[in-house]
Order: C-alpha cells, then sequence, then structure tokens
C-alpha cells in the first residue's frame, strides 16, 4: 500500500494524534488531559486552516470561490487564535493551580462565527430578485430559530441559569452558537450557492455539525473531562479534514460539483424545522398538561399539520407550472436557434458565433475558417426520389458533417446548403468533408450519392460581418462548381493562413 503523502498525509496523521487525545482523557488527570486535548484540537484546526488556504490559492478558481475559501481562511485563524488563549490558560491552571477564564471561548470564538457569517453571505446564492432573496432569509431564519430552541433546551438551559451570571452565559453558548452559523452556513451553501461543494465535501461537514452538535448535549461532571464529548468533538474535527482534502482535490483537478436533478423551486426544509420544534414544545409542556389542554394542543398540531400540507400542495403545484414553462421556453430557444430538419444550428446561430469569432479576431489575433457547403446532384436526388428521400439524405449529410467537424460549429443555411465555422487547427478539414459526403449513402432501398462543392474563407479576409464572409465563400463556392464540382477552394488563396487548411 502506498503511504500517504503531502496533504494527503494530514489525515491519518490527525487521527493518530485524536487516539493520543482520547488516551490522554482515560488515562491522565483533568487538569494535564484538559490541556493536551487542546492541543490536539489546536493542531487538528491548523491542518484545516491550511487546507482551506491551500484550495483557495488552487489555479484557476471562480474568483468567488476563491474569495469564499479565503474568508474561512481568516475564520478559522480567528478560532485557532481562541484556541491558543484556552490552550495558555489551560496551561497556567495547570502549572500555577489557580483557575484562569477561557477568555477564547467566551471572546474570541463568536468573531469566529462572525467571519464565517460574512464569508458565507458573500458567497452569490441562485437568488437574483429581492422577493427570492427574502425568501431564502426566512427558510434559512426558520431554521435557525428551530436548531436554537433545540439546542437551548438540550444544552445550555442545561448548564446556565440565570443566577450564575452573563459571563457564564457566553462560555456556555460559544461552541453553541459556532456549530449553529456553521450549520447554516453549509445549509445556505447546500441548498442555494451555485455549486461550491462536492456531494463528499459536504457529507463531511454536514457530519462534522451534527457530531458537534450531539456532543453539546452529553452531560459532564464538573471539573472532569467527558470522554464521550472528546471523542466525537475529536472525530467532527477529522471530518471536517476529511472533507477539506476531498474538497482541495476536486477543486485541483477542475471537477465541478453536478448539478443533479432539477431542484424544487421551495425547499422542505424549514417545514421539516417548524414540526420539529411543535415537537419539542409537546415534549416540555406535555408533562403539565390536563386533557382538556391537550386536546387544545393536539387541535393546534392537526391545524398547522393542514395548512402545511395545502401550503406544500400549493408550492408543488407552482412548482410543475413553472417545469412546464421552463420547457416550453428552453423549446422555443432551441427552435429559435436551430433547423427544425436536421436539429443543426441555423442561419441565427451563425451569425451570433461569426460575430464571436470576428470580436475574439479583432482583439486577440485568433483566426477562424468559415466553409460554405452546396451539395452537388441533390436536386437530381431530391426529384426523382421524392422530397421524403431527399429530407433523409440532408439529415444523413448534416450526420456525416458533425461527425468530421466535431470541433466545430455545424449550420445548415435553408435548402442543401451548409455551413462549418471551425478553427485552424484542422488543416485537412475541407478535404475529409468533401470525401465523407461524397461517399454512397442508404437511404431506405434506394444508393444515392451526392458531392460538395466547398468555398473556405477566413474571418481575416472580412472582419467586418457575416454577409461579406457568406459571399466570399459564395463566391469561392461558384468557382468549384464551374471547375468540375465536389472540391473546395480558398477565396483568396494568396492570403491564407499559415499552417491551416491548404489545396
Amino acid at each position: 500500500m502506498r503511504r500517504p503523502r503531502g496533504v494527503d498525509a494530514l489525515l491519518p496523521a490527525g487521527a493518530v494524534a485524536a487516539v493520543l487525545a482520547v488516551l490522554a482523557a482515560l488515562v491522565l488527570p483533568t487538569h494535564a488531559a484538559e490541556p493536551a486535548i487542546v492541543f490536539v484540537d489546536l493542531t487538528l484546526i491548523g491542518a484545516l486552516t491550511y487546507m482551506f488556504h491551500r484550495t483557495a490559492r488552487v489555479p484557476g478558481l471562480p474568483p468567488p470561490t476563491a474569495r469564499f475559501w479565503a474568508g474561512m481562511v481568516y475564520a478559522m485563524l480567528v478560532y485557532t487564535l481562541g484556541m491558543a488563549v484556552d490552550f495558555t490558560a489551560l496551561l497556567v491552571t495547570a502549572v500555577s493551580g489557580r483557575a484562569v477564564p477561557m477568555l477564547g471561548t467566551e471572546l474570541v470564538y463568536p468573531v469566529a462565527g462572525l467571519f464565517i457569517m460574512y464569508a458565507v453571505f458573500r458567497y452569490p446564492t441562485v437568488a437574483h430578485t429581492r422577493s427570492e432573496r427574502l425568501r431564502i432569509g426566512l427558510d434559512a431564519g426558520i431554521v435557525l430559530v428551530g436548531v436554537a430552541s433545540f439546542v437551548w433546551y438540550f444544552t445550555v438551559s442545561r448548564r446556565w441559569s440565570p443566577g450564575h451570571g452573563w459571563l457564564s452565559l457566553s462560555e456556555t453558548l460559544a461552541l453553541p452558537v459556532v456549530v449553529v452559523v456553521a450549520g447554516f452556513g453549509v445549509l445556505r451553501v447546500a441548498f442555494f450557492g451555485t455549486r461550491l461543494l462536492t456531494r463528499p465535501t459536504l457529507a463531511c461537514y454536514a457530519a462534522c455539525i451534527a457530531l458537534t452538535g450531539f456532543a453539546t448535549t452529553l452531560p459532564g461532571r464538573p471539573g472532569a473531562v467527558s470522554l464521550g464529548s472528546t471523542t466525537l468533538l475529536l472525530l467532527a474535527q477529522l471530518s471536517s479534514l476529511a472533507g477539506a482534502l476531498l474538497q482541495y482535490h476536486s477543486s485541483l483537478s477542475g471537477t465541478t460539483p453536478p448539478q443533479g436533478a432539477a431542484r424544487r423551486p421551495f425547499s422542505v426544509v424549514p417545514y421539516g424545522a417548524s414540526a420539529a420544534a411543535f415537537g419539542l414544545l409537546v415534549t416540555v409542556v406535555g408533562p403539565g398538561l390536563d386533557w382538556r389542554r391537550w386536546g387544545v394542543l393536539a387541535g393546534t398540531g392537526i391545524l398547522l399539520a393542514m395548512v402545511t400540507t395545502r401550503q406544500l400542495t400549493a408550492l408543488r403545484e407552482n412548482g410543475q407550472l413553472l417545469a412546464q414553462n421552463r420547457l416550453l421556453t428552453e423549446r422555443l430557444q432551441h427552435q429559435a436557434w436551430h433547423d427544425e430538419l436536421t436539429g443543426l444550428a441555423n442561419r441565427a446561430y451563425l451569425g451570433r458565433h461569426v460575430e464571436e469569432a470576428i470580436e475574439r479576431y479583432t482583439t486577440t489575433g485568433t483566426d477562424t475558417a468559415l466553409l460554405l457547403i452546396d451539395l452537388d446532384g441533390f436536386k437530381g436526388v431530391n426529384d426523382t426520389l421524392g422530397h421524403e428521400v431527399g429530407d433523409r439524405l440532408l439529415c444523413e449529410v448534416a450526420d456525416r458533417l458533425g461527425s468530421v467537424a466535431h470541433d466545430g460549429i455545424v449550420c445548415r443555411l435553408g435548402g442543401d446548403e451548409f455551413v462549418v465555422l471551425a478553427p485552424l487547427d484542422d488543416q485537412d478539414l475541407a478535404e475529409r468533408l468533401v470525401r465523407a459526403i461524397s461517399a454512397p449513402a442508404v437511404i431506405g432501398a434506394h444508393t444515392t450519392r451526392v458531392g460538395a462543392s466547398i468555398g473556405v474563407t477566413f474571418v481575416s479576409h472580412a472582419p467586418t460581418g457575416i454577409a461579406d464572409l457568406l459571399r466570399r465563400a459564395d463566391a469561392a463556392m461558384y468557382a468549384v462548381k464551374s471547375a468540375g464540382k465536389n472540391n473546395w477552394r480558398l477565396s483568396e488563396p494568396d492570403k491564407a493562413p499559415h499552417l491551416t487548411l491548404t489545396q
């Protein structure tokens, strides 16, 4: 087995460090185990920060994506600073025996959460209008409030009461708040972002958040290390590091997260969060209710379920209408840009790409060839064998053009005229097109044969527009027909670009 090297060695090294931290929690006294565990946490956070930095520096990364990972680097640096402050406090406590406040947890962690929120909100989403942004904000707010109610009941309220003071509340809230903020960030990017995270990376980050959230709910004894919480938090760190490694390799290889199936125009997550919050309410207040109040609570729950079902039904119908409208729009766009018989691009599509080729030539000097193709003998086939055979022959020619000029744009101008817009690195393209079209074609019970007269010109010959290009190619094509057909010719051979199509 090949030993991991470079950044790939970070994960196994982190796993070894995590095992050592768990062993320290098992065998060392609390005052010695706590600094050892925090040191391992600090090491793992440092590795995660380094991976975010490497990802942000990947060449060719889209600017919004690079800014997102750079923002996460700053957030992790702040988080690392807070952990270093706590590590120092634990060392001072272990050496002097005098308790030192965990100022990193109380003061620095919230700042790291703000950096995460900034990076997340700065990243572009699929929302473009004010109403879409409002809807996404409300969805995220519903989920946050629902999660916050669980965090309050199962974590904060078990460890803090008003008599403990507000500073103690800040320390109690620090980790849960960071978990909620990170969860919100992953949720926003996953559901409303523009393909930032790959699915394996998203799964690793979701596992990290779930493990951390569960760890905060486990009870602990004052002055003792909780083995369960420590193990879960270390696993969460490793899961996050694994996700960062996966994302780095995906960014390095240029892999784009899959688009997947068309998403619903609405999210069911806020409704799930609302249902979960109502379930928590029933759990909390249920033991103190008599049978009359239970009836009211049950009726309220049924009412909310019916309203939610009605809302989801309406949203689903709207989604179906939007999907049908999208399909119709795509069909109309395809018809506007493509030939109905052959499926090739049409004259309008050609005109747009010729304009792009002209702009590319004027700005970078990159030239493009235009080949105008007229079929020789097609009228005889069409007149003697019928229009159905003629149409099928045109489709066969279109397939052959596409298979030969696969790096170019193939268009049908109308009738038996075609155009290929191709780069100059395909030097014998015209010759191969002539051979491909002139090969016999079996159409039903008939074997037909047509030729191809091709006129070739270049954008550099007429960088003024498609009309001039087609005029020059048309003149070269008719010169081929006058000379015997089934061949090709340059419009201006003495001006042919270097290392291009040559006769």
